[in-house]
């Protein structure tokens, strides 16, 4: 194929082409204006007749007259038949396979002049339109043999004129069928007024003598005697009384046609008012007509107008609707094995441009290993029509795209289609999805059978979908059992004689259930709907934490035993002290296993939360596809969201274990506090702004660096803030401060201020004690297990600082901390001193 310019040229034939049926309207309208042309220059002569007009009237110039006029009109018709079958032939010859239209724009030329016409090819009429008389005027010109004839013009019978022409290499001809009744009607109502063939046939008549016997024997001349009338001289005839004639003729455009008028010899009965009056309708006549042809000029060329804007719109809308669904075209001609594609198909297959290309070059861009799946899809499409397939292109710079191409076949032959239309489409960012979704899959599948929980899959009709090899290695359960697809039913028989006993959870939050299985471990099972309708079910080894329960109720029942002791025990006052020094040494022991127990707790319930959490976000963001229903996806938000306050609960709850066992390990680092009070407050401005608050910060610009550690002091940050807003009605203000207190050694005050419902003198004394709330559980408005402060004072106080809290019943709260500098910020400050 060649290059941009080729396929320019190839376009600009292509347009030129589609452009050649715009071409009839300018000559339609040129034969036309030569009519109207001809009518005005004999319209001059009649009046420069009528201007020289003088004496009685001559009867051979009136019958003259008369002849020329009848030839006019004549020559008028079939100038119209001309140019109705010049404009036809050239739609025929631009498209053999539509016929009708050819002879529909045929029509649209003559306007009134043709009373029908037809495409033939031989003797078989392909398409014809016309009144009820066409079928009459077929018939005999196929008997007259007038359709395998040459000639432009033929006359078939009385007032019938049938114009032939054939087209193309196919021999195809038009025919139109021209009425001539229009050309001698009203032409004189005193003289007899005829249209001759060249074999001396009566064409069209008007006049006294209204049949065709009577007129053949007025106008028995020779058809020789007829031309030589044509200069201005008239000859003698009789009618069928033996009274003698005056005839006159005039020769039309077509040398087989000449315009007689008949008159008796005498005209002495011929007033010079009468000639006046015809010699004006001589004038008016031609007037009229060119009047008729000039409307008919403009209506066409409207409609012309019209018909281009709104072909050249349709092609614009066309073109962008391809062009913005990168979408490109193509013709494939299967028997010259050569590709037309427009200008994005040829930047698909790696050219510059739209244009034409050789079948092989084409192939040759395609990838190797699918070079025979094209040619297999064009035989088939060559002998059934259909074509559909996709192929990856190579292109310069080690690219690659894939295209889907679909064709159908056209212009059907023996030996089956031979050309193939269809458009290319570019899919490249659709395979590419397919293939990071099989990766998603593969890594979410390779994440499940790594988890240390039992995990299991059913879809809503009860089917397996996956599980991991915890569940099948807890459970003793086949590999052969646990197939895709395997019913839900035999899958849980077989797993229920694993387990020796079921017990309800211990977690009130939680429906699922704890059992102990044949080899004395203990399996924390929860199952829950997914948002597809399915069920997804894991089980947690939970066998450490049951024996720490165990060791525990132990304890806990040696601590009553004991206290039942001494109650009942009528021991020595040092003895009752002895067994309770020991009672307080063992309550202690429980304490802390209690808080073991909490962060050991927390901790095996956040691996199964994050799961859950994980699978809840993919399922909200429909990582595999749609989920259906909209309502799964708002369930699987409020799982994740519910999941995530959990997990945040937890969290607080394993913090707040790590202070009180004393494991907590901070970091202390010089921090920005300006860099963490932005951060912080970026994270919780969309919160405050769904809850109508304001929220501002406030610090010194001379504020030095603080010694903390990057996390816990952002917890707390977020902590405070978090109960603000939580706190603060809506059109309140939110404001974090921070500034030095020069009276306490240089430390650093950072607070948080609010205009919210404020703290009554007797709830202050029990905030900051761990799981302490200020609203009961049945007036309580707000979220949250009591541990926000308390945590927060905890950290506050492993940083050295202590924790103020100053408020009022509807005046707001502010909570403060201090921090010391950090160390190189004092050392720097010690050396300016």
């Amino acid at each position: 194929m060649s290059r941009g310019a080729k396929g320019r040229a190839d376009a600009k034939r292509g347009k030129s082409a589609d452009a050649e049926p715009r071409a009839l309207p300018s000559a339609w309208r040129a034969i036309l204006l030569c009519a109207l042309l001809l009518l005005g220059g004999y319209t001059c002569w009649t009046a420069f007749k009528l201007m020289h007009m003088s004496g009685p009237p001559s009867s051979a110039p009136v019958l003259k007259d008369q002849a020329d006029l009848v030839a006019a009109r004549a020559n008028a018709v079939l100038s119209l038949a001309r140019g109705a079958l010049r404009a036809g032939s050239e739609r025929l010859a631009a498209a053999p396979e539509r016929p009708l239209d050819a002879v529909e724009s045929a029509l649209v030329v003559a306007q009134t002049s043709a009373s029908g016409g037809a495409v033939a090819s031989g003797s078989q009429i392909l398409a014809a339109k016309g009144d009820a008389a066409v079928g009459v005027w077929l018939k005999a010109a196929m008997a007259a043999r007038a359709i395998n004839r040459p000639s432009a013009l033929i006359p078939i019978g009385s007032g019938l004129y049938v114009v032939s022409s054939p087209v193309g290499p196919k021999r195809l001809q038009l025919i139109l069928a021209v009425d001539l009744d229009p050309a001698v009607s009203g032409a004189s109502a005193d003289h007899d007024i005829a249209l001759v063939g060249a074999e001396g046939r009566i064409l069209a008549s008007e006049g006294p003598a209204k049949d065709s016997a009577t007129l053949l024997a007025m106008f028995g001349l020779a058809p020789n005697t007829l031309r030589g009338l044509t200069g201005g001289d008239t000859d003698k005839g009789r009618n069928a009384d033996g009274q003698p004639l005056r005839i006159a003729a005039a020769a039309t455009s077509d040398e087989g046609v000449m315009a007689m008028a008949a008159e008796p010899a005498p005209l002495a009965g011929v007033t010079p008012s009468r000639r006046l009056a015809d010699e004006l309708f001589t004038l008016l006549a031609p007037l009229a007509a060119g009047l008729l042809l000039t409307l008919i000029l403009v209506r066409q060329t409207r409609k012309t107008n019209e018909a281009r804007l709104a072909r050249a719109d349709s092609e614009r809308t066309f073109r962008l609707a391809v062009e913005a669904a990168r979408c490109g075209i193509w013709e494939w001609r299967l028997d010259e094995d050569v590709m037309h594609m427009s200008d994005v198909t040829g930047a698909m297959l790696g050219w510059g441009g739209g244009g034409a290309a050789r079948g092989a070059d084409v192939i040759g861009r395609i990838a190797s290993e699918h070079q025979e799946r094209v040619r297999q899809a064009l035989r088939g499409a060559a002998q059934f029509g259909g074509f559909d397939v996709s192929f990856r292109v190579e292109k310069a710079g080690g690219e690659a795209s894939w295209i889907d191409a679909r064709g159908q076949g056209f212009e059907p032959g023996p030996a089956g289609f031979g050309v193939i239309i269809g458009v290319a489409l570019d899919v490249t960012d659709e395979r590419n999805a397919e293939i990071r979704a099989q990766q998603a899959e593969r890594r979410l599948a390779d994440a499940i059978e790594n988890v240390p929980e039992a995990f299991v899959l059913w879809d809503r009709h009860g089917r397996l979908l996956m599980c991991n090899g915890n569940f099948r290695e807890f459970f003793s359960l086949e590999a052969r059992l646990l197939k895709p697809g395997a019913p839900k039913q035999a899958v849980e028989r077989a797993a229920e004689l694993a387990i020796k006993r079921r017990e309800p959870s211990t977690d009130p939050d939680d429906r699922g259930v704890e059992v102990e299985l044949n080899d004395g471990r203990w399996l924390q099972i929860s199952e829950r709907r997914t948002a597809e309708g399915g069920w997804v079910m894991t089980a947690a080894d939970i066998t450490a934490l049951k024996h720490q329960e165990s060791a525990l109720r132990q304890n806990e029942e040696a601590l009553q035993d004991a206290v039942h002791r001494l109650e009942d025990s009528g021991a020595a006052l040092a003895e009752l002290a002895e067994k309770h020094q020991a009672a307080s040494a063992v309550a202690e022991s429980a304490s802390r296993a209690k808080s073991e127990f909490l962060a050991n707790m927390s901790h095996e319930l956040r691996t199964p939360l994050n799961a859950i959490n994980g699978f809840s976000e993919m399922m909200t963001r429909e990582m595999f596809g749609p989920l259906g229903d909209r309502r799964y996806k708002e369930y699987a938000g409020d799982i994740l969201s519910s999941g995530e306050h959990l997990l945040a609960l937890i969290n607080d709850i394993l913090d707040m274990s790590k202070i009180e066992a004393g494991k907590m390990n901070m970091r202390p680092e010089p921090l920005d506090f300006a860099d963490l009070a932005e951060e912080a407050m970026r994270l919780l401005r969309t919160r405050a702004e769904g809850a109508g608050l304001a929220m501002a910060i406030n610090i010194s610009p001379d504020l030095p660096e603080v010694e903390a550690d990057f996390r816990a002091l952002k917890q707390i940050l977020l902590n405070l803030m978090s109960n603000a807003v939580k706190f603060t009605p809506r059109g309140g203000k939110v404001q974090l401060f921070a500034k030095v207190l020069a009276e306490d050694g240089g430390r650093v005050r950072i607070g948080v201020s609010d205009t919210g419902i404020g703290i009554s003198d007797a709830d202050l004394e029990r905030l900051a004690r761990p799981f302490e709330q200020i609203e009961s559980q049945h007036s309580k408005t707000q979220q949250g297990t009591g541990l926000g402060l308390a945590l927060t004072k905890s950290l506050v106080e492993l940083h050295g600082g202590s924790l103020h809290i100053a408020s009022k019943a509807g005046a707001g709260t502010t909570v403060s901390f201090t921090l010391p500098q950090a160390a190189s910020t004092r050392a720097r400050a010690a050396s300016v001193a």
